[in-house]
Parts: C-alpha cells; sequence; structure tokens
C-alpha cells in the first residue's frame, strides 16, 4: 500500500514537471492563461469535494494532488532563475 502512495506521489510530480513543457501546446489552442490556471484549480476544488464529501480520507488522489502542486512549484522555480 505505501509503495502504491509513494508512486502516485512521484508520477504526480513528474506530470506536474512536465506541465510546464507542455504549456507551449495548450498556449495555442486557449489565448490566455488564466483560463488554463482556473480549470486547473476547478479540477483541484472539485477533487477536494469528493474526498472530503465522503468522510473518508483518500490518500491516493490526496497525494496525486500534493505531487502535482509541488511539480508546478519546482518548475515555477525553474522558470524564474
Amino acid at each position: 500500500m505505501f509503495l502504491k502512495y509513494v508512486c502516485t506521489f512521484y508520477l504526480s510530480f513528474i506530470f506536474g514537471s512536465l506541465f510546464g513543457t507542455f504549456l507551449i501546446f495548450f498556449r495555442k489552442n486557449i489565448i490566455w492563461d488564466g483560463i488554463i490556471l482556473f480549470l486547473l484549480i476547478l479540477n483541484f476544488e472539485y477533487l477536494n469535494f469528493l474526498i472530503y464529501r465522503k468522510k473518508k480520507y483518500i490518500k491516493i488522489f490526496k497525494n496525486i494532488q500534493i505531487g502535482l502542486l509541488i511539480g508546478f512549484f519546482i518548475d515555477a522555480f525553474k522558470v524564474g532563475s
């Protein structure tokens, strides 16, 4: 069970890091970056709603969220430097 949590965390971390690379392809179809960010935040909030509505803490989904957000954070440091 622990291995499944760690693998989902690292896999989502990789996807979060790759998001900045593939953002160029998203920008060709969507004019404004705010729409992309709005859709990401909307997805995170909907997933939080599903997780906490059942009063059960689903660690896999939370690990995916945390991994993606840390990947975005690290990618922002790469862009900023």
